[in-house]
């Protein structure tokens, strides 16, 4: 039995050197990077013409690595524990059928 953890994390700053210190085997996929172009006025009663423009880009990075079944609790107790200063975290766990999962999810919960 095999599971696969899924992590796709979020953050204002290039966590590409953190990736690698996360799961040093998983696989690396690179998201597109989302922007937003917020534009506001300099000054709220005259010079409609004189504005200010910000951005905001958001970078996503997607981690995928296969995990046997006597490893998928010690690995999931050391991410729910991860620390990544600046970062949205989001950790998925697959199996291949729905077995796999029962019998898996009584590991992780004993």
């Amino acid at each position: 039995m095999a599971a696969k953890i899924r992590i796709v994390m979020k953050s204002f700053v290039s966590q590409s050197n953190r990736v690698s210190e996360l799961m040093p085997n998983a696989k690396k996929i690179g998201l597109p990077e989302s922007r937003a172009l917020y534009t506001v006025l300099r000054s709220p009663h005259i010079d409609k013409k004189s504005r200010e423009q910000f951005s905001m880009h958001v970078k996503k990075q997607f981690l995928e690595q296969k995990v046997e079944a006597h490893e998928l609790r010690k690995k999931y107790f050391w991410l729910k524990r991860l620390r990544a200063p600046g970062a949205q975290c989001e950790i998925q766990i697959s199996f291949k059928t729905r077995l796999d999962k029962k019998s898996l999810e009584s590991k992780l919960l004993d």
